[in-house]
Parts: C-alpha cells; sequence; structure tokens
C-alpha cells in the first residue's frame, strides 16, 4: 500500500473514531486527548491535501460521509457541531466559510 493510501485509510478510521464535543467536557483529560487526536487528523488532512496532491473536495465529502450524520445543534449556515469541526479542518484547501455567530 502506498504512503498516501495508508495516510487516507488512517484519516478514514481516525474520523469515524473521533469525539466531536470533546472540547465540551468537563474533564481535562478528555479535553487534551479531543484536542491531540483532532491535531493528528489535521495533520492527515494536510499531507494528503497539500503533499500529495489528494483533491480536497472528494476527501472533504469523503470525511462526513464517514463522520456520519450532523448534530442537530444548526448555526446560522446550517451546519450542527460536527459539520462545523470538519469545515474548520478542511477551510484553507476548500475555502468553507465556517464563522458561525
Amino acid at each position: 500500500m502506498s504512503i498516501s493510501k495508508q495516510i487516507h485509510a488512517d484519516l478514514l478510521d481516525m474520523v469515524s473514531k473521533h469525539d466531536y464535543s470533546y472540547m465540551m467536557s468537563d474533564s481535562h483529560s478528555v479535553w487534551e486527548s479531543g484536542m491531540v487526536y483532532e491535531k493528528h487528523i489535521k495533520a492527515k488532512i494536510h499531507a494528503l491535501c497539500a503533499i500529495h496532491k489528494e483533491d480536497a473536495e472528494a476527501l472533504y465529502n469523503e470525511v462526513k460521509a464517514v463522520a456520519g450524520p450532523d448534530y442537530t445543534d444548526y448555526d446560522k449556515n446550517g451546519y450542527g457541531l460536527k459539520y462545523r469541526v470538519i469545515n474548520q479542518w478542511f477551510e484553507v484547501y476548500i475555502g468553507l466559510d465556517t464563522i458561525s455567530s
């Protein structure tokens, strides 16, 4: 398996297991673990989009599909917490407007 395919597979596995609401935890260890986990997800996205030149929009759609349905705490743009987080991961690569009020 090529390096980019391995990174891709690892990314999708991590996305499927990610706790998208870690930042709301009262536990510092849960928050810290979530921050580190998300940092690794972002690094894989960067490796795939910026280094291996994968199609960022296709990867974005694949990540959303693997992540599953969005949460129902919609912002003014119609995104719940899960998709707001994913949008932030990809904003630099596909120019998503993820600022919510």
